[in-house]
């Protein structure tokens, strides 16, 4: 009998301590898997974070630019306004002109009608004087025209800042919407290895376009782009870099590998 308990307390011995060694080999690979999973999760928490100050960077070029964009908007509204006021002046001086020629006119006409024992040395004199004050007046207009002139060209060369300055704004902004996209997979073929994203031309994606598929903060994989319409993109799973064998799937979200600079 004494020998039946010692087997038997051999066998649940065995038994205890291959329980303990399965036990323990689990435990072994689920902190594997945990600690895998914890730095999957910190490199793409520095990823995103990465992104998020690229972002702002770019914001902050946009706003440098806009600003830009107001001062020559300024500029452009000072020399406006200043030219506004050359044409007033110069139109003034040219009904001060007609109005002395028309004086002048006038003078002439008294002239002639002067009695011939009458000398008109007074009326010469005035009318000399006139003909100097007139003179002076049309070289004042020649001055102010050519002021007009050269504040057109300053016009001129300010709207040409003004547009250039547009321009780069605009294509600042193009960037900045390709760097925030953000596409979804509407659909997924795993027989033929291709998924469908919701993006294609009209969000800047070309065939040389890197996307990403991501899950909440992890990457899925990366996309080789096939085919891109207007709002449409096909794309290859490149099945070498999924994350653990996991695959894409409807509503996975799609981003661009790398910012447009």
């Amino acid at each position: 009998m004494i020998k039946v308990f010692f087997y038997l307390s051999f066998v649940v011995m065995g038994v205890a301590c291959f329980f303990a060694y399965q036990n323990n080999r689990a435990f072994a690979i689920a902190r594997d898997s945990k600690a895998t999973t914890h730095r999957t999760i910190k490199s793409e928490l520095v990823a995103v974070n990465q992104v998020v100050a690229d972002i702002s960077a770019k914001n902050a070029e946009i706003g440098a630019v806009q600003k830009d964009a107001d001062t020559e908007e300024e500029r452009l509204k000072a020399h406006t306004v200043k030219i506004s006021q050359l044409d007033s002046e110069a139109k003034r001086t040219a009904e001060d002109t007609d109005s002395k020629n028309k004086k002048l006119e006038e003078l002439k006409a008294q002239l002639a009608k002067l009695p011939a024992d009458v000398k008109p040395e007074t009326l010469a004199e005035d009318l000399n004087k006139l003909k100097q004050s007139i003179a002076e007046t049309q070289a004042g207009a020649e001055a102010k025209k050519k002021l007009v002139e050269a504040e057109g060209v300053k016009v001129e060369a300010a709207e040409r800042d003004r547009s250039e300055i547009a321009r780069k704004i605009d294509e600042r902004k193009k960037s900045f919407d390709r760097n925030g996209l953000t596409a979804r997979v509407v659909a997924v073929n795993n027989d033929w290895g291709f998924v469908v994203i919701d993006a294609g031309k009209s969000t800047g994606i070309t065939e040389d376009t890197k996307l990403l598929v991501t899950r909440g903060t992890q990457t899925v994989g990366k996309l080789s782009i096939m085919a891109v319409e207007g709002n449409r993109t096909v794309a290859n799973i490149l099945t070498d870099t999924l994350a653990n064998g996991v695959l894409p799937a409807p509503g996975d979200r799609v981003i661009l590998e790398n910012l447009v600079q």
